[in-house]
């Protein structure tokens, strides 16, 4: 999270999620993979529900709780997920908008599954929409809700 506001980016991309919820690795609700942007800032704002985000930069570990309202900023290169503790939904407001779709999002993902290119293609590719709301929840890609 950074402390100091360093400007809102251009070429944002603003987009409505409801996180999901299913188990964690380590058994928290929701959030998936943590990852990291290489070149965009990220950030939150909560609209419902209960939760935090998870980040860890040079400076350390930081778990920020998100409950409607809050707003929750950070710069490339933190790695981050987002846990879910009920309902959670947020707006993000992404810097380069369409990029971390295009290949900036690197996931953090066991050893075996980076042990070449297709391997760990294969393990972050985006699932087919599945239900109303798609695999991740994502509100931005159906007009109307």
């Amino acid at each position: 999270m950074s402390a100091t506001y360093d400007g809102f980016p251009g070429a944002v991309g603003v987009s409505r999620l409801r996180v999901h919820d299913w188990p964690a690795v380590d058994g928290r609700a929701g959030g998936g993979t943590p990852h990291l942007h290489l070149t965009c800032s990220e950030g939150y704002v909560v609209t419902a529900g209960r939760g935090a985000v998870q980040t860890l930069t040079t400076s350390g570990y930081r778990e920020t709780p998100l409950e409607p309202g809050v707003a929750a900023w950070f710069t490339p290169g933190t790695i981050h997920r987002l846990i879910n503790e009920g309902g959670l939904e947020i707006v993000v407001v992404m810097q380069n908008s369409g990029l971390p779709e295009a290949g900036d999002a690197v996931l953090t993902l066991p050893q075996d599954l980076l042990a070449d290119p297709e391997t760990y293609a294969a393990a972050v590719r985006i699932p087919a929409a599945r239900g109303r709301f798609g695999m991740c929840g994502r509100l931005d890609v159906y007009p109307g809700i």
